[in-house]
């Protein structure tokens, strides 16, 4: 882990930031933080953690929508199940 550097925190809350957030700290590889920290350069983004909250909020809305369809799967067959135990007792009664 070599190539790895912590994320610059701020140590006072940006305009338009709330007081309920929670800092985290992590680690990125160089690499990464040089290409947030080209896109704030750039204009992109006012800041990294900005950034960093995009791509998390983007993460957390894909990955929602494939559990959304698991889950409406998981019912479905959930569903198809009890048919099925029903059917298979009615076929014992018979």
């Amino acid at each position: 882990m070599k190539n790895m550097k912590n994320l610059r925190v701020r140590q006072t809350l940006p305009q338009g930031v709330t007081k309920n957030m929670q800092r985290v700290t992590l680690r990125l590889p160089e690499q990464q933080l040089k290409m947030i920290d080209m896109l704030v350069e750039f204009g992109e983004f006012p800041s990294a953690s900005e950034a960093i909250r995009t791509a998390i909020r983007d993460l957390i809305d894909q990955r929602s929508e494939k559990l959304v369809g698991r889950m409406q799967l998981f019912d479905k067959a959930k569903e198809q199940s009890k048919n099925a135990e029903s059917f298979l007792l009615l076929k014992e009664e018979q």
